[in-house]
């Protein structure tokens, strides 16, 4: 069934109404009809069967079957802080294939390096579409909870949040820093809902000043080889994820 997040306020009762965007994608992508079954999500984790009763231009509506609880969520919170790169596109692939391989957060930030600028109406049209491209790939990948998408601050602020999390790395090109594997192997044992942040800096590296600062968190090394930007991140996550996840339950 294809799978569709919504807002809280789309269901009512047992029914739900899809908005504008969604109803474009059943009625001319998916050429959906009244009886199709599609699922529900409203992404904090609960799912629903439901039963496309109507599909217009510009709404759809179905009736809702029994929720339940997907089991397809990571136990370990990561959260992804990334400096804004250069490239829009990069960002979003930080977002599609971080959505894809787990991560619950999102943080886009203002490095001494970077680019491009948190201001202005082209910013906000910039997150809106961020969002999207996570509810996308959230409905792909088989999520049950949407991950959030922040855009603000600088590396001082993500620095200064470091004390709300469990683990705290950062990702560093010298090949001689502890490995991702180490950290984790030397550190506490992180159980349940563990939160652990993921920081990455802009195309060309923090500058000193910003390593200074952040005393903080664990610099890493990633290996001798030098990742993009927009690769760090997944490499890390999907590292963190094998180290710590239970094994699949089948």
């Amino acid at each position: 069934m294809t799978r569709f997040f919504v807002r809280p306020d789309q269901i009512d009762g047992g029914r739900v109404t899809l908005d504008a965007d969604d109803a474009h994608h059943l009625r001319t992508v998916l050429l959906a009809r009244p009886g199709d079954l599609i699922a529900i999500l409203d992404g904090t984790g609960r799912e629903w069967p439901a039963v496309l009763e109507t599909v217009g231009k510009a709404r759809a509506e179905a009736r809702l079957g029994e929720p339940f609880e997907p089991s397809t969520e990571p136990q370990t919170q990561i959260t992804v802080a990334q400096a804004l790169p250069k490239m829009a596109e990069k960002m979003e692939q930080v977002l599609q294939r971080g959505t894809e391989i787990g991560v619950s957060h999102f943080w886009a930030y203002q490095s001494e390096r970077s680019l491009t600028h948190l201001s202005g109406e082209r910013h906000a049209k910039r997150l809106a579409r961020w969002q999207s491209i996570v509810k996308t790939a959230a409905e792909q990948a088989h999520r049950a909870v949407l991950p959030t998408v922040c855009a603000e601050g600088s590396l001082r602020d993500v620095l200064a949040a470091v004390p709300d999390f469990d683990l705290a790395l950062l990702a560093h090109p010298d090949a001689h820093l502890p490995t991702l594997r180490e950290t984790l192997s030397d550190s506490p044992r992180i159980g349940g809902r563990g939160a652990i942040l993921v920081i990455i800096g802009p195309e060309s590296g923090f500058t000193d000043t910003e390593v200074a600062r952040a005393a903080g968190a664990q610099a890493i090394s990633l290996g001798p080889r030098i990742l993009r930007t927009e690769t760090a991140a997944m490499v890390m996550a999907a590292q963190i994820f094998f180290a710590l996840e239970p094994p699949s339950v089948r």
